[in-house]
């Protein structure tokens, strides 16, 4: 588990990450809690390809579920990716979850998916996750943290700028 908490170094002797600046631990996932996150950022993911692919709900979802497939053969246990709850520290429970793959042979990690749910948006937990997942990739060895974000997710867009992330390819299409 990575967690924040006060400390005057920012460490302790765990390797745990602290801060007293943040206000979320994130946490792995049990195999149910996997499931569940994964109904939650499906059909959004499915909406958005929708809109920017051009295609209709039925191929949207069979690209969805092939790219899971080949993205996760062994699903949450594949090898190289983290499934984790973003949870608050103050009164603890579950705001949110992240997707990322670590990948050590190429020191890259990405970022697929950090969803904070409606309810508790606009509460820095989505800022506060993405430096905690920072940090844990920086601390696999990593240099780099990738991500992709649709370009009309504009509060996705805007936290990662803030949080210095910056556009080094585009993808574009055209309806034909």
């Amino acid at each position: 588990m990575i967690r924040c908490s006060k400390s005057a170094t920012g460490l302790d002797q765990i390797g745990v990450v602290r801060s007293e600046m943040l206000s979320v631990a994130l946490e792995p996932m049990t195999d149910a809690q996997f499931g569940e996150f994964i109904e939650v950022i499906v059909p959004p993911y499915v909406a958005e390809r929708v809109q920017a692919d051009h295609l209709s709900p039925e191929d949207a979802q069979r690209f969805v579920r092939d790219q899971q497939d080949r993205l996760l053969p062994d699903g949450r246990q594949t090898p190289g990716h983290q499934f984790l709850r973003i949870v608050t520290l103050d009164i603890p429970q579950c705001v949110g979850g992240v997707w990322l793959e670590i990948d050590s042979e190429n020191k890259q990690g990405f970022l697929y998916n950090l969803t904070v749910f409606p309810q508790y948006r606009r509460r820095r937990y989505g800022s506060d996750a993405l430096a905690l997942v920072a940090e844990l990739v920086r601390r696999a060895g990593c240099g780099t943290l990738g991500l992709n974000v649709f370009a009309t997710n504009a509060a996705a867009v805007a936290l990662y700028r803030k949080m210095g992330f910056s556009t080094v390819s585009s993808y574009m299409n055209k309806k034909l």
